[in-house]
């Protein structure tokens, strides 16, 4: 007798190494990063059952793509389960035959990325040619989803308003995150994610798009023009998924079909339906901020049902002046003394960026399927960096930014369960400052308060990053378990470079000119420069394995369970570095998650979710890059010189050279990557049929995070009142541990953060012509260190190097209260005359909303009071006040997006009008006060040592604060046409 078990489990060992083998074959063979999402397509799965509800054995199940004639068969197994894994997203019909039945049909299955579809099927008794419809797609409930995530569909990509023309925006809109939208191409900020700040791991079709230097990054920026939709992911995510404690954002990009598809849109936002920028003073002339955008798109056959084509561009021409805020005092006085007035105008910065996708898709045959995707995106921006405020022209640098991006994937179904997926991807990304037409030459300078004048602090800074990754995944289907398996493997290619200049700073206009005329050439107060080759080049490697099975252990439950291993090797160290922890980097071996998710449906109507999983973030290549740049071996250093010190030089010569103590940065020799464990329990409830909310509960513990201290500093000379050390600033071997350094920043592990979230989510699919889709949090988010190696918080140390934990508190992405929602209506009405009812219809509405507690922060004094040289002035806290005790103002801001058809063509071609708006309200959003305490305010009387009492306020603590700045805008109004067909 055949034991099929048993030679089942045999070929299905013989098939597992042979996929893994080829794997390990790629592995040797291709260079590769980040860990990559692998579900850019989606499952149908469910049960076949008779009339008697018994399994039915042996059905054909059949799911047809109504837009490319896509198509997969499966039988269903001895106990009436089928699964239909990685298809590609669109609406498929789905179709059950067996002998002695009716067939079943399901039309209008509507398949979003990563999603798996139920739909469950119950046989009638009758002929195969008799055929039964099941209309209603599938249930608005995600009967197989553990994770809390949701997706932006191609309704809302066509429909939502996007002044940014910036599709990273809407990450803002997915359940579990809040934060601040950014008003140009780069990343939206504050984004708090699971209690963390910034953690994204970005995608394109499931492969990478996470620039590696530096928390929260994308690694090049989108159109909305090529973008199909987009799937988030906010936590607990299967083992397949992985390289964040975070959020995963998955944008996928627009296919070809049968039908030929596309549009062509322009949009203008004029200078003067633009609101006054949020806190610009109102004696200053209002900026001419214009935008000028045009994008195009277009899909069909070049075989039908077997090869497409997609392609889709966009030029973006966007304004940003920033003016100069030098007072008419300062400008009269530094005119005296020959500075033109034409370097006290607005600066004109320009953003001309540019975006280009082709993509192919082929049925090659039944068996498989490929796309090939290019991508091409360009920016040149001049006056970027170092522009308005106190600025003067010359100060300025430009930015340029290329990026060159290759996909692939090839899926291989080799059997009706069996099946492998592989993709390769190799993005390229160069980004630079440069000099502008304006900027001056050096050496650079800055007038304490006054002015920045004369050059550039800011060009001459480079990265370049190549990213080759691949991944490959086979799947096995046995019964109700869906057995996965995959490797992944990334190689970080990087090179980066400081901004080259000589900086002199000077107390006063006075000082200034005294140097000028050469009078007294060393009047500065000190003088400033990057010394030496900066350029450092390094290779990061990282790769992941993963196991999981989602099991369908009943008809109404479904657990998801595996196992991830990620591995990330860094660079090689500079094995003579001076300083000892410098020369080797440690590498931990034990990144191991489990992860395990139940979905129990309690009924037709509701979904009882719980899930828990490990979960690692990837390092930021910063931390090895900032301990290979600044290791002490003098290649490259810092240099800050007071006249008086030895080999000070004389206005306006350059310094090249300098003998002072260096610091270093280094990694601690026991370093650990840090991760998070998550718990997450939902409930989901369908309200009607295409109405569903789920209620959820979200624990996060991060642990082994990293944090910035000073380990140089020994023998305190006395402490603050609330405990703080304060040190000598001489650097001798009493007061250093290693006295041929000065400042030793250690990149340590080990910080601590907590959040727990409640949330409520709320989904209205689309019918009837209107679609929502709200989310509200209440949390609260802690640390016992600020964040760092992020875009957001880069350098921040703590305020004691003795004790973590003197910094407990809220993390400033601490927002109890946030509220977002996207909304979108196209009503239709009848009325009996032609004209009314014309203008009634046709029309479409869709509304961003963003309502939330304003962005923490710290309380800080105007100068340093411990003496520690790495914790800036502007970040010390005055004695015994807590980390990001002050919260700024709540946001609240609505996006509108309005749409007219003109007229339709052959039912086919659709001319329209566009009218959209950023804070229709113009509310004034500020997202940063000026909470320094003035130094009259603080007593500074003597020294620590002489006052007990140095450093704290005097008086009660201020009510409020001014506003500073704010990272949002003022009402923009753009108008547009365009046509879709």
């Amino acid at each position: 007798m055949r034991n099929s078990k048993a030679e089942d489990f045999s070929a299905m060992l013989k098939k597992m190494s042979f996929g893994i083998g080829m794997a390990a074959l790629l592995l040797a063979c291709v260079p590769g990063v980040r860990a990559q999402s692998e579900s850019i397509n989606a499952t149908i799965r469910g049960r076949i059952t008779d009339p008697a509800g018994q399994s039915v054995v042996g059905a054909a199940v059949s799911a047809v793509n109504d837009a490319t004639a896509y198509a997969r068969s499966v039988p269903t197994g001895d106990d009436g389960y089928y699964v239909i894994p990685t298809l590609p997203i669109g609406t498929y019909t789905l179709t059950v035959a067996k002998e002695g039945f009716s067939t079943l049909k399901f039309p209008g299955i509507v398949l979003q990325a990563g999603r798996e579809a139920v739909v469950d099927g119950a046989l009638k008794l009758g002929s195969v040619n008799t055929s039964i419809e099941v209309n209603g797609g599938v249930p608005v409930l995600d009967l197989a989803r553990t994770n809390i995530s949701g997706t932006i569909t191609q309704t809302e990509i066509q429909t939502l308003p996007l002044t940014s023309r910036n599709p990273y925006n809407w990450i803002m809109f997915q359940p579990g995150v809040s934060g601040h939208p950014n008003p140009e191409l780069g990343i939206p900020r504050t984004l708090n994610t699971n209690g963390f700040v910034d953690r994204i791991n970005y995608q394109m079709d499931g492969m990478v798009d996470t620039e590696s230097d530096r928390y929260g990054l994308r690694l090049f920026p989108i159109s909305s023009v090529y973008v199909s939709e987009i799937q988030m992911v906010s936590n607990s995510f299967a083992p397949e998924f992985g390289g964040t404690t975070g959020n995963i954002y998955n944008v996928i990009t627009g296919s070809g079909t049968n039908n030929l598809h596309g549009m062509f849109q322009w949009i203008r936002g004029p200078v003067d339906t633009s609101a006054r920028p949020i806190l610009l003073s109102p004696t200053r002339p209002k900026p001419d901020l214009l935008m000028n955008s045009y994008g195009m798109n277009a899909g069909g056959p070049i075989k039908r049902d077997k090869f497409f084509i997609f392609g889709a561009y966009e030029h973006l021409y966007r304004a940003l002046p920033v003016a100069n805020t030098v007072s008419a005092t300062n400008q009269t006085a530094l005119e005296a003394i020959g500075i033109p007035a034409s370097q006290f105008g607005t600066a004109p910065s320009v953003q001309h960026a540019q975006f280009l996708d082709v993509r192919g898709d082929w049925d090659i045959d039944a068996k498989n399927r490929v796309f090939v995707r290019v991508n091409y995106f360009r920016n040149a921006y001049p006056f970027n960096t170092a522009v308005g405020g106190l600025n003067t022209l010359v100060a300025e640098s430009d930015f340029k930014d290329r990026a060159h991006v290759a996909g692939l994937q090839w899926v291989d179904t080799l059997s009706s369960n069996w099946l492998n997926e592989f993709r390769f991807s190799y993005p390229y990304r160069n980004e630079k400052h440069i000099a502008g037409s304006l900027t001056g030459p050096q050496p650079a300078v800055t007038i304490s308060g006054v002015a920045n004048v004369n050059g550039s602090t800011s060009v001459g800074d480079v990265l370049a990053e190549k990213i080759p990754s691949w991944n490959d995944n086979v799947t096995y289907i046995h019964g109700p378990n869906t057995f996965k398996a995959g490797m992944g493997f990334s190689r970080m290619i990087d090179v980066q470079e400081g901004d080259t200049f000589t900086q002199y700073v000077f107390p006063s206009i006075s000082a200034y000119q005294a140097a000028l005329n050469g009078t007294d050439p060393k009047s500065y107060s000190t003088v400033n420069a990057l010394i030496g080759n900066s350029r450092v080049g390094y290779i990061s490697n990282f790769f992941d394995f993963f196991v999981q099975d989602n099991w369908q252990a009943r008809p109404s439950l479904l657990v998801s369970y595996g196992i991830r291993y990620d591995r990330f090797l860094s660079p090689a160290a500079n094995p003579t570095a001076p300083y000892p922890f410098s020369r080797s980097f440690n590498n931990p071996a034990g990144n191991v998650s489990p992860r395990l998710g139940l979905a129990w449906r309690l009924g037709n109507k509701t979904v009882v979710r719980a899930s828990w999983g490990k979960f690692y973030d990837a390092p930021p290549t910063n931390l090895w890059y900032n301990a290979l740049f600044n290791d002490g071996s003098g290649n490259a250093f810092n240099a800050s010189l007071s006249p008086a010190s030895s080999g000070a030089p004389s206005y306006p010569q350059a310094l090249t050279s300098a003998t002072a103590i260096p610091s270093v940065f280094t990694v601690a020799p026991n370093f650990r990557n840090g991760y998070a464990m998550t718990t997450t329990l939902q409930i989901s409830r369908q309200l009607a049929s295409n109405d569903a909310i789920t209620l959820a509960f979200v624990n996060t513990g991060g642990r082994q995070l990293q944090w910035l201290h000073n380990i140089n500093l020994i023998n305190p000379i006395t402490a603050l009142a609330d405990g703080r050390p304060v040190f000598s600033p001489t650097v001798s071997a009493s007061t250093r541990a290693n006295p041929a350094f000065n400042n030793v920043t250690l990149e340590d592990v080990g910080a601590n953060s907590g959040y727990n979230a409640l949330e409520v989510n709320y989904e209205h699919r689309f019918s009837h012509g209107f679609l929502v889709s709200g989310h509200y949090i209440y949390s609260h988010t802690i640390s016992d260190a600020p964040d760092v190696n992020g875009f957001e918080q880069n350098l921040v140390y703590v305020e004691d190097p003795t004790n973590r934990l003197r910094d407990r508190g809220n993390s400033y992405i601490n927002r109890p209260h946030s509220f977002t929602a996207s909304t979108v209506w196209s009503p239709s009405v009848k009325v009996g005359n032609t004209f009314a009812n014309r203008l009634v219809n046709d029309n479409e509405f869709a509304v961003l909303t963003n309502i939330a507690s304003g962005d923490e922060q710290n309380i800080v004094a105007p100068l340093n009071l411990n003496d520690d040289p790495t914790v800036a002035a502007s970040v010390t806290r005055p004695v015994s006040i807590g980390r990001n005790t002050v919260r700024g103002p709540k946001i609240v801001q609505f996006d509108l997006r309005y749409t007219r058809t003109l007229f339709t063509l052959n039912e086919r071609l659709r001319a329209q009008f566009i009218t959209e708006a950023t804070n229709l309200f113009n509310h004034p959003n500020v997202t940063s006060l000026n909470t320094t305490i003035p130094a009259a305010n603080l007593n500074l009387a003597g020294t620590p040592a002489t006052n007990p009492s140095f450093g704290t306020i005097l008086g009660p603590l201020p009510t409020s604060f001014p506003y500073s700045a704010t990272v949002l805008q003022g009402r923009i109004l753009d108008f547009g046409v365009g046509v879709r067909w």
